[in-house]
């Protein structure tokens, strides 16, 4: 899990490559609360999820409620095809309010 980003104004891009899951949920969520402090608008790029599981879910609506409880837009932008999986397993698309852009899967 590798967790960057860019600040421009007061937007802050971040970018989160590989797994999103119980064995790297803490380290991700100390990295990305500390980057939430850093602007009024946040776009959590998922692009480069590899693998996430209910633990990974969690962790990002659990960072929905936050933002929203601090007046910090925060947005979901490019889901990796397993991200888009796992949403629509939970059927959660609603509760996270991003827009998302279902593909159809190459088999």
């Amino acid at each position: 899990m590798a967790v960057t980003h860019k600040i421009n104004n007061e937007l802050c891009t971040i970018s989160i490559s590989g797994e999103m899951s119980i064995y790297t949920a803490k380290l991700t969520q100390e990295a990305l609360m500390e980057l939430l402090q850093s602007g009024e608008e946040i776009h959590l790029n998922l692009s480069e999820v590899n693998e996430i599981d209910s633990v990974g879910i969690q962790l990002l609506i659990s960072l929905k409620k936050y933002a929203h409880e601090k007046n910090i837009v925060l947005q979901f932008h490019a889901h990796s095809q397993c991200v888009l999986d796992v949403i629509d397993l939970y059927n959660i698309a609603a509760e996270l309010g991003d827009p998302l852009v279902l593909t159809q899967r190459q088999e």
